[in-house]
């Protein structure tokens, strides 16, 4: 039996920005990159995929006539400043993908960075430790205001929590769960109100 390159040489998974950006689209669809390293991301379910469609139209719903407010889903968001949640050591390429991104709108062909965005949703199961630690230490470390986990019980929401930035610490503190219904005011005016069952629609 052959071994797969990265058993042999881990470093086969590491990627440069550039390598990164050489790559096909149908592989970038596929993977993260932190500090440095490739990251490979499993597909949504179809009920994780109807949540982050529901919620990016409640979200976009809830904008604010002025300034101008954009909803992206699964965008690459490049770390603005060096992870300190990284083993390794030196400032290389990161991104994450969150399911959903709030931000000020972006100039034609500017890519998004983390200092744009004001609210980052991850869709996650209970037990999935990325989204609950480091992504959560991480997206606190480059001071995205509000971080919201949607925790899916099979294809239903269990819960949705509400981090806030501390920014003296750049932590997040949890200020609600929100079970039902999600009622929240997020950054730059924007309300949101909605139930766990139009969130869940087909």
């Amino acid at each position: 039996m052959s071994l797969p390159a990265w058993a042999t040489d881990p470093s086969s998974l590491l990627i440069t920005e550039e390598e990164y950006e050489a790559l096909p689209e149908e592989i970038c669809k596929t993977i993260e990159v932190v500090d440095g390293r490739v990251v490979f991301c499993e597909s949504p379910t179809p009920g994780h995929q109807r949540v982050s469609r529901n919620l990016t139209f409640a979200l976009l719903g809830s904008r604010p006539s002025h300034p101008c407010i954009d909803v992206l889903q699964d965008t690459d968001m490049r770390y603005r400043h060096r992870n300190p949640h990284a083993t390794r050591t030196g400032k290389r390429f990161t991104f994450r993908r969150p399911d959903i991104s709030v931000l000020h709108c972006l100039d034609p062909g500017e890519r998004l960075w983390s200092g744009d965005v004001l609210v980052a949703v991850e869709i996650t199961s209970s037990d999935d430790e990325v989204d609950f630690n480091d992504k959560r230490a991480e997206y606190a470390a480059q001071g995205i205001p509000v971080y919201l986990i949607v925790v899916m019980d099979d294809d239903r929401i269990g819960s949705v929590e509400e981090h806030r930035l501390d920014w003296s610490g750049r932590n997040y503190q949890l200020a609600a769960v929100h079970r039902g219904m999600l009622v929240v005011e997020l950054p730059e005016g924007m309300k949101l109100e909605t139930s766990f069952a139009d969130l869940e629609r087909i």
